[in-house]
């Protein structure tokens, strides 16, 4: 049915959609949904199951900085650093702004990894050709360095930092998962009302504050790496409530008595 225009008013007046359009539109909220409750569902998972990862991994960084080399005496049980020898097949070194590549690529023992992310080009892996045999010193899994000679590299292969990064990216899925368990909730509950009067702002709102919260992850992440992981998230929490009054802020201003009057069409 078309919309009629209402003489008192002057302007045409929306009628109530069709049945069947709205009988549609109800079964899509619901789908869509269902499919966006289940994945922040999923997310909000993966993020807990990140986090409550982090401690074992603050553990296994204090026993890392305290490792020393192993010794004729050492069991193979022993938490220690170990030395293998190692053939280099060859090396990849790629300087980009956006993105850089330092790989080192070794032929030996079945405990020595196949490449190495050696992190930067200098003082070692520059000087690397196929066939030279190098010295690599591995604790657990990890190949912590790389030596020829006199000549010695730490690589980015350590648990150093690996509980920042995890917490921090925790934190942002589990924004990301919160507000897909919102949106996607409120859409299943409320189906038939949003299918006659559309999706509520407020998912908007929410959203933005959801994005805000996942960004703030990048900055914890940078004071973790100076103080510990209880402050970083400490510091998360502490920016929830500021992230919040800045989305809050910025609907009161676009929403404001200067906000541009709707514009009725004749």
């Amino acid at each position: 049915m078309p919309p009629r225009d209402d003489p008192l008013l002057g302007h045409r007046l929306s009628l109530p959609a069709e049945p069947g359009t709205v009988r549609g539109r109800t079964v899509w909220r619901r789908v869509w949904g269902l499919c966006a409750a289940l994945l922040g569902v999923v997310m909000l998972l993966v993020g807990a199951t990140g986090l409550a990862t982090v401690p074992s991994l603050i553990e296994d960084e204090k026993a890392f900085g305290t490792a020393t080399s192993c010794t004729a005496l050492s069991s193979p049980h022993d938490d220690c650093l170990r030395s293998f020898e190692a053939t280099v097949t060859h090396t990849v070194i790629k300087e980009q702004n956006k993105s850089s590549e330092y790989t080192l690529y070794l032929n030996g023992p079945a405990q020595v990894p196949h490449s190495i992310d050696m992190g930067a080009s200098e003082p070692l892996l520059e000087r690397l050709r196929p066939g030279d045999h190098v010295t690599v010193t591995l604790w657990r899994d990890y190949a912590t360095a790389v030596r020829q000679g006199e000549v010695f590299q730490e690589t980015a292969d350590t648990p150093e930092g690996e509980p920042i990064f995890v917490c921090a990216l925790a934190l942002a899925v589990i924004s990301g998962g919160a507000y897909g368990l919102y949106a996607g909730g409120t859409a299943l509950i409320r189906a038939r009302r949003h299918a006659v009067r559309d999706l509520p702002a407020a998912l908007v709102t929410r959203g933005k504050e959801a994005a805000g919260a996942a960004l703030c992850a990048l900055p914890t992440m940078v004071v973790g790496a100076f103080t510990s992981v209880p402050v970083m998230l400490v510091v998360w929490l502490g920016l929830l409530p500021l992230i919040r009054w800045i989305v809050q802020r910025q609907q009161q201003r676009s929403t404001g008595r200067h906000a541009r009057p709707p514009v009725h069409t004749a």
